[in-house]
């Protein structure tokens, strides 16, 4: 109901009141002042007219009063409404519906196009930020970001896009000025907030695009600027990048890549190919699933190529799930050997790894004890402990877990005290230098004294000669693996396990 058709209705008695007093009034003064009635002195009608006129004053006096009072509270509620609307209740930044009103409005008419830049801001590690300090820290955090932002971009127009990603428009388009406050922000946030005596330091991504140089159309700009702050993550985070012409070259690419790729898992373009792992005899041990790509026209395509652009979206999952799920049904040409996948980073985000990986186990009847997963050194010291859950998880699944490219990063051996791992991988570049180099002789014998206390099995990754695998056996490795023993292969081209071997002593 409109407030009109509601004042109408709530004041309706109070005007027909109205009405009937002035109706009074008007006929007592005109029988007192024609002296119609006999039974009525003039005097006394004329009473009664002042007294129906009076009273009329006063309920039109209440009625204007009633409307005005309705009149302010339908203002208020509109100013409310208004609020809700175009304001973000926990930060107080405009919405995005809001937002992207005064964005296009920023930009101009197609006659009278308008300079304007847009920032995309992204706060970086936000649910880690909430696991660790709490969610009340976390809304505390957003609105601190909007208001340091309203501070240094004075005079512009911040809006929330979504749980932790904000926009800024600023009515120019000169990057040396943004440049300079842009890095203000940057610091600012750097400085971090207090919180129970302690200073938290914050990080946040940040994409630049420009209109109408980049853009002419809020659309448009929001993608190229969209575009930036992904580079900006992509690169490490805690920085700013403005977009490049050379941006929309390579997202064509990757979206090129992840058409076809998601087109391959589907067509049985993919294949895994077998690496074995040896014990100190050269007897086999175990096998490395290695994922390639048979493109029709493009050959035999490198992991290296697609795996990057696969972790940029869910389809990391689609594949993780195929190589799973052809280990498992390879597994049986290879009795009594683990075979070893690797799993990436951005599948150890979602707890969808762990629920995958036990659907597929009871599916194909396969043991998790017949399997190793591998994750990176990487991936190892920038676990958070989310993914520590997951990786505990998947070892009370039965998994073993292996820590691949030590050696590569900053994995100290503090490191191997906290992560639930069973064997790990030194990285080839130490086994290559082992004939000459000191410092790499005595990192893999270290490591291998600290693997025989903790009961790790270490594996030499990388031998490629008789003399690299005689000093890793010296320096302590108990497991290698490299093309001295054999090239990744198709599973058919891998020997089947001897007659005479024993599978019980080979997945001890």
């Amino acid at each position: 109901m409109s407030i009109l058709a509601t004042i109408r209705d709530q004041s309706g008695r109070v005007y027909r009141g109205i009405q009937f007093l002035l109706v009074l009034s008007i006929s007592a003064a005109a029988l007192g002042a024609f002296d119609v009635s006999q039974n009525l002195p003039s005097g006394t009608a004329f009473g009664v007219s002042i007294v129906a006129t009076a009273l009329a004053l006063l309920a039109l006096m209440y009625m204007r009063s009633s409307v005005v009072h309705r009149l302010q509270s339908a203002a208020a509620a509109e100013a409310e409404k208004h609020d809700f609307l175009t304001k973000d209740a926990m930060t107080g930044a405009m919405t995005r519906r809001y937002f992207l009103e005064a964005l296009r409005d920023s930009l101009g008419t197609m006659r009278d196009r308008r300079e304007a830049t847009l920032l995309l801001i992204d706060l970086d590690h936000f649910k880690q930020l909430n696991d660790t300090f709490g969610h009340q820290f976390g809304d505390l955090t957003l609105a601190h970001l909007v208001r340091t932002a309203e501070r240094i971009f004075a005079g512009s127009m911040v809006g929330r896009l979504g749980g932790d990603e904000f926009g800024v428009i600023v009515a120019h388009s000169d990057l040396t000025a943004i440049n300079k406050d842009v890095r203000r922000l940057l610091d600012a946030m750097r400085a971090g907030k207090p919180h129970e005596g302690k200073i938290i330091p914050l990080s946040i991504s940040i994409g630049v695009a420009l209109a109408p140089s980049h853009a002419s159309n809020s659309t448009e700009l929001m993608l190229l600027a969209d575009l930036a702050l992904y580079e900006s993550k992509a690169a490490g985070r805690g920085r700013v990048t403005v977009f490049d012409e050379e941006m929309l070259s390579d997202k064509r690419y990757r979206r090129l890549v992840e058409r076809e790729l998601r087109a391959a898992i589907y067509l049985g373009e993919l294949e895994l190919h077998y690496q074995p792992i040896v014990n100190p005899d050269s007897s086999p041990y175990a096998l490395e699933g290695l994922i390639r790509w048979r493109h029709p026209v493009r050959g035999l395509i490198s992991p290296a190529e697609f795996i990057p652009i696969a972790e940029r979206s869910t389809l990391i999952d689609m594949l993780g799930e195929w190589v799973f799920r052809r280990a498992c049904a390879d597994i049986g040409h290879f009795q009594g050997r683990r075979i070893s996948i690797n799993v990436s980073g951005e599948q150890l985000k979602r707890d969808e790894i762990v629920t995958m990986c036990d659907r597929v186990l009871k599916e194909t009847g396969r043991s998790a004890a017949q399997f190793v997963i591998e994750i990176t050194e990487t991936v190892a010291t920038a676990a958070t402990p989310e993914i520590l859950r997951r990786l505990e998880a998947l070892r009370g699944l039965g998994f073993h877990i292996a820590l691949d490219d030590f050696g590569t990063g900053h994995c100290g051996f503090n490191y191997l005290k906290t992560l639930p791992i069973d064997s790990i991988k030194i990285d080839r570049s130490y086994i290559r230098s082992l004939a000459y180099d000191q410092v790499a002789q005595i990192f893999v014998s270290a490591l291998a004294q600290i693997a025989r206390i903790q009961d790790v099995t270490i594996v030499a990754e990388g031998v490629e000669t008789q003399e690299e695998f005689a000093l890793a056996k010296a320096a302590g490795c108990n497991r290698f693996q490299g093309y001295f023993f054999g090239r990744p292969v198709p599973r058919d081209k891998i020997d089947p396990l001897p007659a005479n071997a024993s599978p019980l002593a080979l997945i001890a």
